[in-house]
């Protein structure tokens, strides 16, 4: 029996330690957003520190995945506000007469590897030009 309870427990923090962290959209004010918005460049992406290494490295960039083609979110520059690193980004779109609903997977790499790995959700209205 507690070999069976130690198996499912070292299984749970295995694949909890896989899974990516959910984290925060900011405007850098102190104000939290469950996602990032399209056609914006004044959102920042909270990641905690220590997710880091605990400093920010001078060559942090990242990967996005999980978005539809022709909506990117590119790191535009990088700052710390207490415990965490704000990675301030552009969110585009090529298209804007479709919406976009989906939930981006962001490899934070710095040195040649993966960081880490958080997601966020990205939305974005469709709309006439």
């Amino acid at each position: 029996m507690l070999l069976t309870v130690a198996a499912a427990l070292s299984l749970a923090t295995t694949a909890f330690a896989a899974s990516p962290m959910t984290v925060y959209a900011t405007d850098g004010n102190g104000n939290e957003y469950q996602s990032l918005s399209t056609e914006s460049s004044w959102m920042a992406i909270e990641v905690p520190l220590n997710a880091l290494g605990g400093s920010v490295p001078g060559d942090l960039s990242i990967a996005v995945s999980g978005l539809p083609a022709g909506t990117y979110v590119t790191l535009d520059s990088v700052s710390t506000e207490g415990d965490n690193a704000l990675l301030y980004v552009s969110v585009t779109r090529d298209d804007t007469s479709s919406n976009v609903n989906a939930l981006a997977q962001i490899n934070v790499n710095a040195g040649g590897s993966t960081l880490t790995t958080v997601q966020i959700p990205v939305y974005g209205a469709a709309y006439g030009e």
